[in-house]
């Protein structure tokens, strides 16, 4: 068995991957709405970080 081999994915099935996540990201926070609500400034936090992050990535062009 080669765990660690290549793989590559069509464009199509990169979408359903995304597709499939998004949802699962959707039906947790449905589940564990009250725990997340209580953690809106950590997912700011993030938020804002991240968002940082990639701007300055974007704009200093490397």
């Amino acid at each position: 068995m080669k765990i660690f081999r290549d793989w590559s994915f069509k464009w199509w099935e990169v979408a359903l991957l995304k597709v499939c996540l998004i949802s699962l990201g959707i039906l947790m926070g449905l589940y564990f709405f009250k725990y997340l609500v209580a953690l809106t400034w950590l997912w700011w936090g993030l938020f804002v970080v991240i968002g940082l992050y990639f701007m300055v990535r974007f704009f200093r062009g490397k």
